[in-house]
């Protein structure tokens, strides 16, 4: 993996180890793994908590560190009574935000003192980076106390200016929402939760925004009109009027990302749709019109938002992206295609 640079290793009883570079998977040998093989290696990456989770779910992340000291993301799923493996490097060093070419109005999300804004990406779309990339950012301000609850902790984060604590799931705190539920009770400044997945903790984190946290949230969705409706369906029917009313009291913005393939070198770029709290989008939400929000990011680019097909046109027009790339991503081919006057997405 680090000699061809590739950015996962899967291992799948019955097929031969693949990796991926560049999008592509080529295998990695020809001889098929064996279930016995995942097996050995998860007897000493699995304790009994992350069994139990794999047994209930059928799916489990862990963080396993090499003998060289590399660190990787584990994830364990269970197939047909079968173990699989994915193994993907972490970054050495924790993300910096200016290295990221997100668009300005995200480190503004990280100097808000308080509300909650919803970080929505699907695995492999460098969600996890932006928010360690936005606990960094916090955690060079002095005024800040500042609570991290991970599923694992991907990035060890240096002593800053702040103050600052990274919690783990099922090491440090039972659940997420016992962990934001902890952090408030200390006095927290701003939480960052690497995924709200239950009912449980989107209350705690409305609840802590409400109590004038600043509260960053992944969530699993590949849009914030998909984020906002998966954050919805989390509750039972009669009490969701309920939570449009508080979402849209304490929502300071959104934002959801991607990767595209860059077009001239190796790498990848964020395409990011950004949503930021105006009374326009606070009364579509409460209203539950989140239909609306896209026509509200496409109208308002001057207070910093926009959708993933301006965001495509701008990648476009910086040549970051092939014009086949931003298509294949695209909801309006037009809106990308177009020319004129448009936001910058990057810094």
């Amino acid at each position: 993996m680090t000699r061809v640079g590739a950015s996962a290793l899967h291992l799948v009883p019955g097929r031969a180890p693949a990796l991926r570079v560049q999008r592509r998977f080529v295998a990695g040998d020809e001889t098929q793994v064996r279930p016995t093989d995942v097996e050995e290696l998860l007897r000493d990456m699995l304790f009994a908590d992350h069994r139990e989770r794999l047994e209930h779910s059928g799916h489990v992340e862990v963080l396993y560190v090499a003998r060289s000291g590399r660190r990787y993301r584990a994830t364990v799923a269970d197939i047909g009574g079968a173990g699989s493996l994915v193994l993907r490097p972490l970054p050495e060093g924790t993300p910096k935000l200016d290295n990221l070419e997100l668009p300005e109005q995200v480190s503004a999300f990280a100097r808000g003192r308080s509300g909650f804004v919803p970080v929505a990406g699907f695995f492999g779309s460098g969600k996890s980076t932006t928010l360690a990339a936005l606990v960094g950012v916090l955690n060079q301000d002095p005024t800040r106390h500042i609570v991290t609850i991970e599923d694992t902790i991907e990035f060890v984060h240096e002593n800053g200016a702040a103050l600052l604590h990274q919690r783990e799931v099922g090491t440090h705190v039972a659940t997420a929402a016992a962990g934001i539920q902890q952090a408030v009770a200390t006095g927290v400044d701003a939480i960052v939760v690497g995924e709200i997945r239950d009912a449980e903790a989107l209350d705690a984190a409305i609840t802590a925004a409400e109590s004038g946290c600043l509260v960053l949230g992944g969530i699993e969705a590949g849009s914030i009109v998909g984020a906002l409706t998966e954050l919805t369906l989390m509750v039972a029917p009669e009490e969701r009027p309920r939570l449009r009313v508080r979402l849209s009291r304490v929502l300071r913005g959104a934002m959801a990302q991607s990767l595209l393939q860059r077009s001239h070198r190796a790498g990848r770029v964020a395409v990011v749709e950004i949503l930021v709290g105006n009374p326009a989008a606070r009364t579509a939400i409460r209203k539950g019109n989140l239909k609306e929000l896209q026509g509200i990011m496409q109208r308002c680019r001057g207070l910093g938002m926009q959708t993933a097909d301006i965001a495509l046109r701008a990648l476009l027009a910086r040549h970051l992206v092939t014009q086949e790339e931003a298509l294949l991503h695209a909801t309006d081919r037009d809106e990308v295609l177009a020319r004129g006057p448009m936001s910058t997405p990057g810094r």
